[in-house]
């Protein structure tokens, strides 16, 4: 992909990264309506592989190179941190916590990605996006934070959801060094979705067994949840990376947990209590001052 050129670059990839992260934000309605019959660790192996299959068949038909053009120990790595122990931990969420309260915690993970590129990779971070990470694992803990404030007490399953995006930036930072010039993306992310479906799936069935119901409404949720939750937004996101700054294009990630919330509220009844919209308000101000460009 080559930048688009004039004035309307930074706008359409802005609007791109803009829809992008709505469909990751709506994703976790339907998520939460396919856990309703699916156990979470077989839904989120369903969703991924599917979206993953979408990827590659979409790079087979537009007769692009479909192999990751990296080694085959990155998109493992980045399967298990990233598709496993990520989706994993947040559809346990959505499943026992609700999925506003999981699309705020899930959506922690480039608050760690930031902390870790800095603790481990060298990478340098300003005050404003220390004082980012402060903020935004504030409003995590407000969301984990159950019962009284002392003694303090946690909820477990939210806890764990955190962890899933603690996974996320550690399989971004292992592989960072990794990836190749030639490495290709979309590739590794529709290769890493269905090798990590796979294991998923295996545990799933282990510890979970057979769904107990498949029909007509489980499948049409999958595709749904493949197509919003992982394919388009993917496709959407890495084109707007071709056409903008990548800081300008990341800044728009606090969208997704604020579209989860609100979608979440009315389409499933989940109406948000004060920690989390808390919560919400302290994660997405950090995302903010993490993410977003500095002015020079």
């Amino acid at each position: 992909m080559t930048p688009g050129g004039g004035s309307r670059g930074p706008a359409s990839a802005s609007l791109l990264a803009v829809v992008a992260m709505v469909a990751w934000g709506i994703a976790y309605v339907p998520s939460a309506w396919l856990v309703e019959s699916w156990p979470p660790l077989l839904a989120a192996a369903a969703r991924i592989g599917v979206g993953g299959l979408i990827i590659i068949g979409v790079l087979l038909l537009l007769r692009q190179p479909v192999m990751p053009g990296t080694e085959w120990g990155v998109v493992l790595v980045l399967a298990l941190t990233q598709s496993v122990i990520f989706y994993g931990a947040t559809f346990i969420g959505i499943a026992e916590e609700g999925a506003g309260a999981a699309a705020v915690l899930a959506n922690t993970d480039p608050l760690f990605v930031a902390a870790l590129a800095a603790l481990v990779l060298g990478e340098r971070l300003g005050r404003r996006q220390w004082a980012g990470l402060a903020v935004g694992l504030v409003g995590a803990a407000a969301v984990v934070w159950k019962g009284p404030l002392w003694p303090p007490g946690v909820s477990w399953v939210s806890l764990l959801v955190v962890v899933g995006a603690l996974g996320w930036a550690v399989g971004t930072v292992a592989v960072a060094g990794r990836i190749r010039a030639g490495a290709r993306p979309v590739a590794i992310a529709g290769w890493q979705m269905v090798i990590g479906a796979a294991m998923l799936a295996a545990i799933g069935l282990a510890i979970e067994g057979v769904p107990g119901t498949t029909g007509g409404r489980e499948i049409g949720l999958i595709v749904l949840i493949a197509l919003v939750g992982n394919a388009i937004p993917f496709a959407l996101f890495y084109v707007a990376l071709g056409r903008g700054e990548a800081g300008k294009v990341s800044a728009w990630f606090f969208l997704v947990p604020v579209v989860g919330v609100l979608t979440a509220w009315p389409l499933l009844g989940e109406t948000p209590g004060v920690r989390l919209w808390v919560g919400l308000a302290l994660v997405c101000v950090g995302l903010w001052m993490v993410l977003a460009p500095s002015r020079t």
